[in-house]
């Protein structure tokens, strides 16, 4: 197996694009259970990986559909259990970012970029977009935060007092995204590996 690139999205086995469709459907459902049950860590989520390797990974409308309908449904649940509007400028900032990210990762499969070291990059930019978009609509609509640029630093920094500080979010959502696509990127090569193997190969050869 080739450690360095990831087998092209072109060549995907049925095996592969329905183990992707399950993976990101239950990384969606580890979203809910992490933000109800296990919020030691706050957004420490799957959501970028979901939408990267989603448009990366998956062919034609479901590269669009399944990783975007998965964090929607997986959003309507969040607002329904924590109370929280399941409408609003918050959620709209998000969902845009949402798709950018599958964007950027059906971009990068359509250009036939296949390194690592390429997947990686183009994840850290979707992470960074989603930070600066989200952060920027909370400034713009929280009034806390003071108008000007000052404010929308502090908003990309140290947050609101009385809260965990912007930077940790933004840490802690950069180690799930890199830690959750590595996982994907994983089980799809591994998928791609024993559907592509002849029946007669040793496992331990590929």
């Amino acid at each position: 197996m080739n450690f360095k690139s990831i087998h092209a999205p072109s060549s995907a086995s049925k095996t592969a694009i329905l183990m992707t469709c399950v993976c990101v459907v239950l990384l969606a459902t580890f979203r809910v259970l992490h933000a109800t049950v296990l919020a030691d860590w706050p957004n420490f989520s799957p959501l970028a990986a979901v939408a990267f390797c989603g448009g990366f990974l998956l062919p034609g409308w479901m590269a669009w559909g399944v990783p975007l309908g998965a964090l929607f449904i997986s959003d309507l649940l969040l607002a329904a259990i924590l109370g929280y509007p399941a409408f609003g400028f918050g959620q709209a900032a998000a969902w845009i970012s949402f798709a950018l990210i599958v964007a950027i990762g059906r971009g990068m499969a359509v250009r036939s970029i296949h390194s690592l070291t390429g997947i990686f990059s183009g994840l850290f930019a979707g992470g960074i977009l989603f930070y600066f978009i989200t952060n920027t609509v909370c400034w713009l609509t929280i009034p806390a935060y003071p108008r000007g640029l000052d404010g929308l630093w502090m908003s990309l920094t140290v947050g609101l007092p009385g809260f965990p500080p912007s930077w940790l979010f933004f840490r802690n959502s950069l180690v799930s995204d890199f830690l959750f696509a590595s996982t994907l990127l994983a089980i799809w090569s591994l998928a791609h590996v024993r559907q592509q193997q002849p029946l007669n190969q040793n496992p331990s050869e590929v």
